[in-house]
């Protein structure tokens, strides 16, 4: 048995709720409730005389309910928005009985309070509910007891004298998208971050006919390492390295991570002008990235991030003319293509009250393609120095993947990342200081679209054979 009655509220609020008159029956017929907003206009109290349900022996009813259905207008319909709704009362019940609060929102259950007896305490319970491009908050409140008909029994009762409802929070999709759009672009930094290590690993910055080699280096980018050269004979070149770095991305916080690389190049025979093509692949199986993003929530900035764990791999192809006018000077012309994967696992955000729009962040693998247009030219003293100065240009095109997301009270969500245009320039000073070992010391400077520049300098010593 039970009753269905309607209630119509309208609170007052900035980008909340407006107040008005309200019209029901029975659970919460007209005249037996009243409602208050608060100051601030962003929360109401709705104050009952009689809303319960009552079953046992007294009515001779084994299971009774109570009916409330509130409609809320919400003057902010063109986002999400999160309430806190709370219920104040009383309940008693006796051993075998039950008594419980169901609240649905469009037919779903969303919010369930549930007892048992023996108990005589008061109720204190609640929930948040969200609504989305919706003009008004529907809920439906029910209140039931359940109880055993007997007349020797006291009664099952369950009261509730008020029902707060509270603007909790308010985004919208455009922030939210935004801040996916951030996670994306700071996966695409890590990559961008450590291709200049690792095209350092493999002898850029160097003289082109440097001759084997073996080099320890460090850098102010905080990369520490060794790298290598050996002729090989016949045209053929292997160039590698490896390097503990730990970036210092503006964007992005990477954790310090191995660095790996090697390469093949195969040069024409020795003459003013000679042609080159190499192949590589370089990358890190330990990377650790801590990343985040904001959203405004009504009109406060709220970040929030996590860790995500995973590893990077790229290769490249890069083809190029060498020109050696005389055995001092040379000036190498090239073009460089390379792509790179990032694999990351996913991670969940802390729902808080501050967060009320966590994320949980898909894992996947991302991936962009770098072209660059690259110039050196070297120059050998008579003495004991040597020197380079190189500059390169160059694209950087993201992958059509998104990062994807599932939002707390908004649902799936994606974010891009953006083309981004780049130049480096850079130079590099050489002493020799016997027939075997070498001085070198750097300095390079990394222009990206829309990042701050990033300067390294380094250092290294390296032996010849």
């Amino acid at each position: 048995m039970g009753n269905r009655t309607s209630l119509a509220l309208c609170f007052a609020g900035v980008a909340a709720v407006v107040s008005g008159n309200a019209a029901a029956a029975d659970g919460c017929a007209d005249g037996t409730f009243s409602s208050v907003p608060s100051p601030d206009g962003n929360a109401t109290s709705v104050l009952f005389d009689d809303f319960s349900a009552t079953a046992g022996g007294g009515p001779g009813l084994s299971r009774a309910t109570s009916t409330c259905q509130l409609t809320v207008p919400v003057t902010r319909a063109d986002g999400f928005s999160v309430f806190g709704v709370d219920y104040r009362g009383f309940v008693t019940a006796e051993d075998g009985q039950t008594a419980q609060i169901v609240t649905l929102q469009d037919g779903r259950q969303v919010l369930t309070y549930q007892v048992g007896g023996p108990l005589q305490d008061d109720v204190a319970t609640g929930g948040k509910v969200g609504i989305s491009g919706s003009d008004t908050l529907g809920l439906t409140i029910v209140v039931e007891t359940t109880a055993p008909i007997d007349p020797n029994t006291p009664d099952a009762t369950l009261l509730l004298d008020t029902v707060d409802i509270t603007r909790l929070g308010f985004t919208t999709l455009s922030s939210v998208t935004n801040s996916m759009d951030q996670l994306a672009r700071q996966r695409q930094a890590i990559a961008a971050e450590l291709m200049g290590t690792a095209q350092g690993l493999l002898g850029e910055g160097e003289r082109f006919d440097a001759g084997s080699s073996i080099s320890l280096f460090g850098t102010s980018s905080a990369a520490a390492g060794f790298k290598g050269r050996w002729e090989a004979g016949s045209g053929i070149s292997l160039l590698g390295g490896a390097a503990i770095v730990n970036p210092d991305e503006d964007a992005v916080s990477v954790d310090t991570l191995a660095l790996l690389a090697g390469a093949v190049r195969y040069t024409t025979p020795q003459a003013t002008w000679r042609g080159f093509g190499e192949v590589g692949a370089w990358g890190s199986p330990n990377v650790r990235a801590n990343l985040s993003r904001s959203y405004l929530d009504t009109s406060t900035v709220v970040s929030a991030g996590g860790t995500a764990t995973g590893s990077l791999v790229s290769a490249y192809g890069r083809i190029g003319a060498v020109f050696a006018p005389d055995p001092a000077n040379e000036i190498v012309l090239s073009a460089r293509f390379t792509k790179a994967w990032l694999d990351l696992d996913g991670y969940d955000e802390p729902a808080t009250d501050r967060n009320l729009f966590a994320a949980k962040v898909r894992g996947g693998t991302s991936s962009e393609n770098i072209a660059s247009a690259e110039v050196a030219w070297s120059h050998q003293t008579e003495g004991r120095l040597d020197y380079t100065l190189s500059g390169a240009v160059g694209r950087i095109f993201a992958d059509d993947k998104a990062v994807g997301a599932s939002v707390d009270w908004v649902g799936d969500v994606s974010g891009q990342a953006r083309d981004q245009s780049f130049a480096s320039a850079g130079g590099r000073i050489g002493v020799r200081l016997d027939d075997v070992w070498h001085m070198d010391t750097s300095v390079g400077a990394t222009f990206r679209q829309y990042d701050d520049p990033e300067w390294n300098v380094g250092a290294q010593l390296k032996a010849r054979f």
